[in-house]
């Protein structure tokens, strides 16, 4: 997979072409391997403000990889929409909702 149709992906499992890919560009850092401590790392001002967003995700190797892919996306486009506000992690909530968009594309994959 390609970050074009990737991005075509995400767009179907309810992320909106708000600004969001353009911002991402070049913040995302992938590895080819599977196993790695995957992240979406919110940059905070000294007033604990979003003020930037990374990713370290893997390669688009497999089904695996391409889950952890949309899950750690999914918390960036979360972050995206919460630039400025103060960060507030609500780890159960967010987890819950990238959890939502994996089952998602299984659901749409069949």
């Amino acid at each position: 997979m390609n970050e074009e149709s990737f991005q075509k992906l995400l767009l179907n499992l309810g992320f909106e072409n708000n600004g969001f890919f353009s911002f991402i560009k070049g913040k995302v850092h992938r590895y080819p391997v599977e196993d790695f401590p995957w992240a979406c790392i919110p940059i905070l001002d000294d007033n604990l403000r979003i003020k930037d967003i990374r990713i370290i995700v893997p390669e688009f190797l497999n089904e695996k990889s391409l889950l952890i892919n949309i899950h750690e996306y999914y918390h960036a486009y979360e972050l995206f929409n919460e630039l400025g506000n103060i960060y507030v992690e609500n780890l159960d909530i967010r987890e819950a909702y990238a959890k939502d968009k994996e089952r998602l594309y299984l659901k749409m994959k069949k």
